[in-house]
């Protein structure tokens, strides 16, 4: 039985296969997307339950992403995955949304926690 559906948004291609693994190995459904283009096209068609977002990308950013969910009737979570964590303002995180933010490079198992507290799994 799958835990919850995820959305990993990331540039990083080798990134979004390890995280891949990793949450599906853990039960979790999970969907990549290398672009922010490609991520609304996927949240346009299917219903996620967390969205994991890179904040920096070459055509996009979080903050893209963040401010289409909020035009979503069943809103996901999202989590920002970034090496920009301290220019996130607490402003900014309250205006996206945001569930968690994590800083790269980040250790798995607290983006494991993260994610499971976030969906209230254990």
């Amino acid at each position: 039985m799958k835990k919850g559906r995820i959305l990993v948004v990331d540039d990083e291609i080798e990134l979004c296969i390890i995280l891949d693994k990793l949450f599906s190995k853990r039960g979790y459904d999970v969907r990549m997307a290398h672009s922010v283009t490609e991520a609304i096209a996927l949240m346009e068609k299917e219903e996620f339950d967390l969205v994991l977002s890179d904040y920096v990308m070459p055509n996009g950013s979080g903050y893209d992403v963040a401010m289409f969910l909020n035009t979503l009737e069943k809103r996901p979570k999202i989590g920002l995955i970034t090496g920009w964590g301290k220019l996130i303002g607490d402003n900014e995180k309250e205006k996206m949304k945001v569930s968690f933010v994590i800083r790269k490079p980040f250790d798995f198992s607290e983006l494991i926690k993260q994610v499971n507290v976030t969906l209230n799994q254990n």
